[in-house]
């Protein structure tokens, strides 16, 4: 039987204690599940008041949201 070398030399081959828990947890546990929901982009979001992007609005001076004209 191949001797197993020991677990500090394996996780400073693999770049860190980090990178080889990283690397253990994914291999155990399987890629992430990613969301199709994210990353969400709430500028192009509709405006409650006006239906219009977030995005053509200007900052009011109370931290809001001004719609457009």
């Amino acid at each position: 039987m191949a001797e197993k070398t020991p677990l500090r030399d394996r996780i400073r081959d693999a770049g860190g204690l980090y990178q080889w828990f990283n690397t253990t947890l994914i291999r155990l546990a399987g890629p992430p599940h990613v969301s199709p929901n994210l990353p969400r982009n709430r500028d192009a979001d509709p405006c409650a008041r006006c239906g219009r992007r977030k995005d053509e609005h200007r900052p009011a001076v109370d931290g809001g949201l001004r719609c457009p004209l």
